[in-house]
């Protein structure tokens, strides 16, 4: 029944195209891989074939002459156990690529010099998957991929040696009792949103596709893992291919995990899940989230961070995995940083750039909704890399694992920089700054309270809602309900942006409580702001320029400071905090603000009238009723 559940579960919420007909049974799935001639997770023909247009292959080579040179790490000390165990893992497996695509002995020599040294490292030891999860299961991957790839290599001996450290270490990732392992997949259908157990399901799938056929351990693995991986590969989104858990851990779930598995388990067991409704869709979350000369990722652990290499890396693969016109020109966007011996990008087909369009689509609309875990992007322009960005979030999956507390927040770039800012820095997760400072409401573009206190930390009920959204060509606009994420304590929380192309920016906040209190609007920079006046301030990044206004609304006082309220752990650039709070406590509060950026200081008309308030702006009159917004 448990199988028979998560197939069905694989149409209805994951959104698979796979029809029901054709799913087949966990059985019949591992017939279909225990049945499979090695190397059976990658298609060799594909790999000798394809056309080095990028010239990654020539990259290749040359990495792994340099690899001959290198002395064989020692098992790691637990600090560097999972950098160790990852750049091992990478070495060992473009090596082996390296000879399926030319046949190079010196590259199978030096695949297998790598896999038999990870062998002899202790399934209990520093990357054992109970001292380290992410060390654990990178080994136990690389080692059963290196067995599969280079099959024939192999002599009975060192088979052995294989197949005896890959038992035990998957012994480790399947053990019932305790906090370790997955308990036969059953850990993950209590805990679906454990981002580690979701990753570490993922590589199981293929280790034991891989190797089924060879222990009933590995057929049973197959039995109970790979249905629940087909059944959804992921929690962070559905259909509508959005990722919940942060720019960061998309790059690191989805590009580096699931863009391999994904490829691997079509070899193994012919299902292909590049074909699901979330894959196809996902290219809308990478291209209007990490568009294209964006100077940081958003929302969640390690928003802060520039991974252009990743993103190009990404992007490239994925054109090459699923093309779509939307795909190919994000792709042929990209800068040529990519990295172009990372192993998405080598098993993804070949495509010549040169030969792709650098216009975006025609009709391509310049602002999203991804209503499945409530993002919004408004740009000027999404083709033009000094765009202006304004970004917003009230998300049903709260502030769990790697998201923030920070519902009903916004973010905005332009010109390639960062201009409201969410601050902190991801020094390592649960750190004293990542608790303290990092995911709290108040490091963030949003409300708080009574000097400081946010929403609700490290849980899904911290939840918002994106209750409204319209995109236009002239505008687009967006209204968040973030009233659960404060646990009780605000009785309203509504907060509603008009994005008037190509530099204006109109907010109004809407917020009562049973008992009075300060109310904050907090606002953060990379660098010192200029107070202009009470109710008016100017963040400069790089010569752009964005102002902020409070232009109706209680009265209030402007502060800043560069100091964290938990300091990270290492040496990092200061950042600045800044927060308009109302001078006298109240049980409401409305607030209606003006940013743009250029500073053009453009006139604004607030009127109350019986509903709410009507602003008029750029010949634009817009209502705010306290529950949303209209246009008249």
């Amino acid at each position: 029944m448990i199988i028979r559940l998560a197939i069905i579960f694989c149409i209805s919420t994951f959104g698979s195209n796979l029809s029901a007909q054709i799913m087949p049974s966990a059985t019949e799935l591992l017939a279909r891989a225990s049945t499979k001639a090695h190397p059976r997770t990658i298609d060799v023909a594909a790999l000798k074939s394809g056309v080095d247009w990028e010239g990654r292959w020539i990259v290749v080579q040359d990495k792994v002459t340099l690899l001959h040179a290198e002395t064989l790490p020692t098992e790691p000390l637990a600090a560097v156990a999972v950098r160790t165990a990852t750049n091992e893992g990478d070495k060992t497996l473009l090596a082996a690529a390296l000879w399926l695509r030319t046949g190079s002995s010196a590259a199978v020599t030096e695949a297998k010099r790598r896999a038999l040294n990870l062998a002899s490292w202790s399934p209990t030891g520093t990357t054992g998957f109970r001292s380290n999860g992410q060390a654990g299961r990178a080994v136990a991957r690389t080692l059963a991929l290196s067995y599969d790839w280079l099959y024939e290599q192999w002599t009975p001996v060192e088979q052995e040696a294989l197949l005896s450290a890959i038992r035990q270490r998957i012994l480790e990732i399947l053990s019932e009792g305790g906090p370790y392992g997955l308990n036969h997949g059953l850990k993950l259908d209590s805990d679906p949103y454990d981002a580690h157990r979701v990753t570490v399901t993922s590589m199981t799938a293929v280790i034991c596709s891989a190797l089924a056929g060879i222990d009933v351990l590995y057929d049973q693995c197959v039995i109970d893992i790979v249905p629940r991986y087909l059944s959804r590969p992921h929690p962070w989104g559905v259909n509508d291919g959005g990722y919940a858990n942060g720019t960061l851990y998309a790059q690191y779930d989805v590009t580096w995990t699931h863009f391999q598995t994904w490829e691997m388990l079509k070899q193994v067991i012919n299902i292909d899940l590049w074909q699901t409704a979330w894959a196809k869709n996902y290219i809308k979350f990478i291209a209007y989230f990490l568009p294209p000369g964006a100077p940081s990722g958003l929302f969640g652990d390690g928003a802060e961070q520039w991974w252009a290499g990743v993103w190009s890396t990404q992007g490239k693969a994925y054109a090459g995995y699923l093309p779509s016109p939307l795909a190919n020109w994000y792709a042929r966007s990209q800068p040529s940083t990519e990295e172009k011996y990372n192993l998405s990008l080598l098993l993804a087909p070949q495509k010549d750039m040169r030969l792709i369009s650098t216009a975006l689509p025609d009709g391509t609309a310049h602002g999203i909704h991804i209503p499945s875990i409530g993002w919004v992007a408004m740009h000027s322009d999404l083709s033009n890399k000094f765009r202006n960005s304004v970004y917003f979030k009230s998300s049903p999956y709260g502030s769990y694992i790697h998201s923030h507390a920070d519902q009903n927040s916004f973010v905005i770039h332009a010109g390639g920089k960062v201009l409201a800012a969410d601050t902190g820095y991801y020094d390592y997760f649960n750190s004293p700054h990542h608790n303290g400072w990092y995911k709290i409401t108040q490091a963030h573009n949003a409300i708080t309270v009574d000097g400081g206190k946010g929403q609700m930390l490290g849980t899904i009920a911290a939840k918002g809602e994106i209750t409204q959204f319209l995109n236009s060509g002239g505008y687009d606009l967006v209204t968040g309900n973030a009233r659960a994420a404060y646990g009780g304590m605000l009785t309203k929380a509504v907060r509603s942006m008009i994005y008037l192309r190509p530099d204006t920016v109109l907010v109004f906040d809407s917020l009562a409580s049973e008992v009075a209190r300060t109310w904050e609007w907090n606002i953060h920079a990379l660098s010192p702001m200029a107070v202009k006046g009470v109710r008016s301030i100017e963040i400069v990044e790089g010569g752009i320029h964005l102002c902020v206004r409070q232009v109706y609304g209680p009265d209030i006082t402007f502060s800043q400071t560069d100091k964290f309220a938990v300091s990270p752990k290492g040496t990092y650039p200061n950042q600045w905090h800044g927060v308009f709070a109302t001078t006298l406590k109240s049980k409401k509060a409305l607030f209606v603000t003006v940013l743009e950026v250029g500073c053009r200081s453009t006139p604004v008309t607030v009127t109350v009238t019986s509903t709410g308030q009507d602003v008029t702006v750029l010949g634009k009159t817009f209502s705010f009723d306290g529950i949303s917004v209209l246009k008249k």
